[in-house]
């Protein structure tokens, strides 16, 4: 709906919120805990992710700095937010399964 709406960088912000929250759930699953950050990059690398995965995190990282700062992270258009949702949409795929 964000997105629909004209709101890219809302909808690339909640696709970094999903992935994260994945990775944290696997993380918590297999170590009793999470680290307290923000880049996917890190957290995929921690969980032995695969090196797709590891360069999807990457994409959606950036989606983190640039919705809460928008003067620091950049400009989010509409078809950068569809590549990140899709990106994060692979990565919570991939946790799903390891969680199985």
């Amino acid at each position: 709906m964000n997105l629909d709406a004209g709101f890219a960088d809302v909808a690339a912000f909640y696709a970094h919120q999903a992935a994260e929250f994945a990775l944290k759930s696997l993380e918590i699953q297999r170590t009793g805990q999470f680290a307290r950050v923000h880049d996917l990059t890190r957290l995929a690398r921690n969980l032995s992710a695969p090196p797709r995965i590891v360069k999807l995190a990457a994409q959606v990282t950036p989606a983190y700095m640039a919705a809460r700062y928008p003067d620091v992270g950049g400009k989010i258009n509409r078809r950068l937010a569809v590549s990140m949702i899709e990106s994060s949409r692979r990565i919570v795929r991939w946790v799903r399964r390891q969680m199985a």
